[in-house]
């Protein structure tokens, strides 16, 4: 039996940025959850004020705590460190970390500084980031084509510079062993966000397995490339099944996991 999948989106995006992913997995056997963030969708700057990291954690484990079997979870940049922290707390069949934040400070590319200064201060007193289209054309969308650049950047949202600030700060601090199911590490090469290292350090630490496509930006979560490195988690989840079964989630609401929300 297929596992339930629970996906978590990154910095100044929303759910609908899954969407093709969802049909995608839907199609594949696979029940989708991907609630937004907190205060995304729509974006409501006055929350996102008083949001933190922990908030966004929270969120996540409640969705998971709704799915009738123990998920995998997917998670993209800033939600990949979230995914891992829930991963942490709860008891998911697997992990997918998908050009992913690391559970600790550092790892961003030089060339993405000049773009991150404008952000200093408000990260800095926690107030809510208005997205960079620009930053994101040029760091985080390069490689995808104009009319997909633009799909994403429909669906920008606005960011809790508190939540922002323990990203870049690295999290809570994640004890080796904290995630004790298989988790498996989806990387670009050209990726202009984080550096090559990070991903393979993140690999390094959970002991996961690791897809590297060197051809490609940080958006990999993207619908141009969702045959090629689906087809991959598709094959690598359908592994962990046969490896052994999905446990049941304690307390579970079946009936809230009949589909995505987008």
């Amino acid at each position: 039996m297929k596992p339930p999948l629970l996906f978590i989106h990154g910095a100044f995006t929303r759910a609908g940025r899954w969407r093709s992913w969802l049909e995608y997995f839907t199609s594949a056997g696979f029940t989708c959850l991907a609630p937004s963030l907190p205060a995304h969708d729509p974006p409501d700057r006055n929350r996102l004020s008083r949001l933190t990291f922990d908030d966004y954690v929270k969120a996540m484990v409640a969705a998971h705590a709704t799915l009738g079997q123990s998920p995998v979870i997917i998670g993209s940049s800033m939600g990949g460190l979230i995914a891992q922290h829930v991963a942490a707390r709860t008891k998911p069949a697997g992990l997918v970390l998908i050009s992913s934040a690391p559970p600790w400070k550092g790892g961003g590319r030089a060339a993405a500084l000049p773009y991150a200064l404008s952000y200093f201060l408000p990260v800095l007193l926690g107030r809510p980031l208005r997205g960079n289209k620009n930053a994101a054309r040029k760091l985080v969308l390069h490689d995808l084509a104009p009319d997909e650049q633009q799909e994403l950047l429909d669906i920008f949202a606005d960011e809790s510079g508190k939540a922002y600030r323990t990203m870049i700060l690295g999290g809570p601090p994640m004890p080796r062993g904290s995630v004790t199911c298989p988790v498996l590490c989806v990387s670009g090469g050209d990726d202009r966000l984080f550096q090559a290292r990070v991903a393979s350090d993140i690999a390094a630490f959970y002991e996961a397995d690791h897809l590297v496509y060197p051809e490609s930006g940080h958006t990999l979560a993207a619908r141009s490339l969702i045959r090629p490195i689906g087809s991959e988690i598709v094959a690598w989840i359908d592994g962990l099944a046969a490896a052994r079964p999905v446990p049941a989630v304690a307390g579970a609401l079946p009936s809230l996991a009949a589909g995505a929300i987008v």
